[in-house]
């Protein structure tokens, strides 16, 4: 028996839409059975699964035998998370008349007396996201995924706060879901018929009403638009592959990135940010910021350019095709050769991966970039407005007496951390570390000398002043903890550690 799939448009219906799938007004009656049966992070893991990012085809034998038979949600999780087929008269007896809401809505086909779900249902971030499952064979072309820890990575830095929304290459609408809230409407664009159908069943099954979808390649289907938020997860990988249209893309090289990149700028609003996340061609020996640099060159926008890492050929194909490597290994060493032989074709010698934030400003616009070298906690958005704070107020060209005379204040809840090592029989303090409760993984180092400093800039003093009062009450050459305090302020203020109050003369 072949499982039916949601997202399909059927062979007797080319040209079937986002509206087409199933009875909208029966969807309705859906998202009312799974409130009702507690289909949700937490009512899902008070039964012995933990949903995460969706379930993977090799746990699904555990997860069964994990499974606690509260009914229905237990019969509901078997069908939506864990993709097995059920009685349909059982389902019938669990849930009355909703069993015919599942069939008509188009989550389910009846085959005899077997309910077979056409899709799975995963809670995330207080959504519940419609999409395509994860086979054990290989993914179909226009396969739509759901939640990723890419988008997870992408939504940590957003901040939405009204005005209008664009999602470029949406998928099952997932990032549009999510900054709906915080926004007065949301664009949600995409070149798969798959996707919409996906993210126009997503928004009608968590009630969202100001989400709109359009059909078409990136971001054509909003024309000269513009927007005050834009987001965009696009089918970034590098590879000789382009069949896996939520993955590859038709583009050679890096381009993909770089059009979205620059498209995005073009389509922001004054004041308006965009956030994307990219991968890039690393050239031999050079600097992974000037590649982004040459993107971003008379966009009219600043930006904040973030790096993931950046990987050899092997290491980057390895990586994008673990799955081939647990599900099909049989092809799995032809894989790796075509992906290396294409990256040899293309003298591709490494691979970079990133964030790009823009901010659409006019005048004379910033670049600014770091490395991410720790674990993000939580939402980064905050962030990375006090890392654009801190930029508008280095773009200014602050000299050492101007930094001086302001008074700084630390961003946002802390954690300093110091150890004592012993070395030749003596304890020695170590440099501490300064990370974030909440924010990206960027810890900035701060000398044993300059934690006195560190621990007065609370905005209520020029720094000058902390630094004259930390030299007299140590001991410390007053000139050379101002040169140490300068360097750590400066660094401070590029991963938005603190933010600049008045400059006083």
């Amino acid at each position: 028996m072949t499982a039916p799939r949601y997202g399909d448009p059927g062979p007797d219906d080319p040209g079937r839409t986002d509206r087409d799938s199933g009875d909208p007004g029966r969807i309705d009656a859906v998202r009312d059975l799974l409130r009702r049966s507690a289909y949700s992070d937490a009512g899902i893991s008070a039964i012995g699964v933990e949903p995460g990012l969706g379930v993977r085809s090799p746990d699904i034998p555990i997860l069964l035998r994990a499974l606690e038979p509260v009914e229905p949600l237990a019969t509901l999780v078997r069908m939506f998370l864990l993709g097995q087929d059920v009685e349909y008269s059982r389902l019938r007896s669990l849930v009355a008349a909703d069993a015919e809401a599942l069939a008509e809505a188009g989550l389910i086909r009846v085959d005899g007396d077997r309910a077979v779900p056409a899709l799975r249902l995963t809670p995330w971030r207080g959504l519940i996201l419609g999409h395509d499952p994860d086979p054990g064979g290989a993914l179909w072309d226009s396969h739509v995924s759901g939640p990723t820890p890419a988008a997870d990575t992408l939504l940590q830095l957003v901040v939405p706060d009204g005005g209008t929304a664009l999602d470029v290459g949406t998928g099952c609408g997932l990032l549009a879901l999510v900054v709906a809230p915080g926004v007065e409407r949301v664009v949600a664009t995409d070149v798969n018929p798959a996707a919409l159908r996906f993210s126009a069943l997503n928004v009608r099954l968590n009630d969202v009403a100001n989400v709109e979808t359009r059909a078409g390649s990136l971001f054509e289907p909003v024309s000269d638009q513009q927007f005050d938020l834009i987001v965009s997860n696009p089918p970034f990988v590098i590879s000789p592959e382009f069949e896996l249209v939520f993955r590859h893309s038709a583009y050679p090289r890096d381009e993909i990135s770089r059009e979205v990149v620059r498209s995005a700028a073009a389509h922001l609003a004054e004041g308006g940010f965009a956030h994307v996340l990219v991968n890039w061609v690393q050239p031999p020996g050079g600097a992974w910021l000037e590649v982004l640099r040459g993107w971003l060159d008379g966009t009219g926008c600043d930006a904040v350019c973030m790096l993931h890492g950046v990987e050899d050929p092997l290491s980057y194909a390895v990586r994008w095709n673990a799955r081939e490597q647990h599900l099909r290994l049989d092809g799995y060493p032809e894989t790796l050769d075509r992906w290396l032989g294409h990256f040899r074709s293309q003298s591709i010698e490494a691979l970079g991966t990133g964030a790009v934030v823009l901010r659409r400003r006019s005048g004379a616009n910033w670049i600014h970039g770091f490395e991410l070298s720790g674990r993000a906690q939580g939402n980064a958005g905050g962030q990375i407005r006090a890392i654009v704070a801190a930029q508008d107020y280095m773009s200014r060209n602050p000299g050492d007496t101007d930094v001086l005379s302001t008074a700084f204040s630390l961003a946002a809840p802390h954690r300093l951390n110091q150890a004592l090592v012993t070395k030749a029989g003596e304890y020695v303090v170590e440099p501490a570390t300064i990370v974030l409760e909440e924010g990206l993984g960027a810890p900035v180092e701060v000398e044993p000398d300059l934690i006195p400093v560190l621990l007065r800039l609370d905005g209520s003093q020029l720094l000058r002043n902390i630094v004259a009062e930390v030299a007299e009450a140590t001991g410390q050459d007053p000139v050379g903890l101002t040169g140490q305090a300068l360097g750590l302020l400066r660094e401070l203020l590029g991963r938005g550690f603190i933010v600049p109050g008045a400059i006083v003369p």
